[in-house]
């Protein structure tokens, strides 16, 4: 038995896919995203909530964590601290402007 035309055919010259369209979508998403949250940063609104809100249960969060001896507990704290800190506007602003001018990268490639 030869075997020798088997890599032959099993090689074919396929075209790679177009994944512009998707990266145009995703950008304009992100930039839709960074829009909005320059708008709300930007408001008196955001102050007051992250001071009085967010800040605060991190904070207890945080607190709670230094104390307890359940790992169980610990998990669940480890995780209320890291959604915490995901409403730091300037952290989010960041990722997303880093995505997009990636996305951008691509595009022009």
């Amino acid at each position: 038995m030869n075997n020798a035309f088997i890599t032959q055919n099993t090689l074919s010259e396929e075209s790679p896919k177009d994944n512009q369209p998707e990266l145009r979508a995703r950008a304009e998403v992100v930039t839709d995203i960074i829009e909005a949250l320059v708008n709300v940063g930007g408001s008196s609104y955001w102050t007051v909530l992250s001071k009085n809100v967010f800040d605060v249960e991190l904070a207890k969060s945080k607190k709670r964590l230094e104390v307890e001896s359940d790992t169980t507990e610990i998990f669940r704290l480890q995780g209320e601290t890291r959604l915490g800190r995901r409403y730091h506007l300037e952290r989010l602003l960041t990722q997303y402007r880093n995505e997009l001018i990636t996305i951008r990268k691509k595009i022009n490639e």
